[in-house]
């Protein structure tokens, strides 16, 4: 009798550690998402990409959430720097300070549940 209690114990744990991982993903999805939006309407509003996820509050979203898995807010970004032509357009000096925010990722290591790692989400 003891024994199927400890067993029920653990199936229900593993369950309940299931539920969680599928909720935690899906906020890592959403929280993405927003994220990726407030970007693009940034950038319809301004016609360039934002300079930093920090410029993207409080007008497109009101705070940078915190990754689910990291639980902190260091997400990947993925940059673009342009490049002034020179006077003649013969040869490009790279702007100062001109790096866009294009992208975001989760900076989480491992992979969700199905394999996927959380730094291609």
């Amino acid at each position: 009798m003891k024994s199927r209690a400890v067993l029920l114990i653990v199936l229900v744990a593993f369950a309940c550690r299931e539920k969680y991982d599928a909720a935690r993903d899906a906020a890592l999805k959403d929280n993405l998402f927003q994220m990726r939006k407030a970007i693009e309407n940034y950038r319809a509003d301004h016609g360039t990409y934002p300079p930093s996820l920090d410029a993207l509050v409080p007008n497109y979203i009101r705070k940078i959430p915190a990754d689910p898995i990291t639980r902190e807010t260091n997400w990947r970004v993925t940059t673009e720097e342009s490049v002034q032509p020179s006077a003649d357009f013969t040869t490009g000096t790279a702007a100062a300070a001109s790096a866009v925010v294009v992208e975001v990722h989760s900076a989480a290591p491992g992979s969700d549940r199905d394999g996927v790692p959380y730094a291609n989400y």
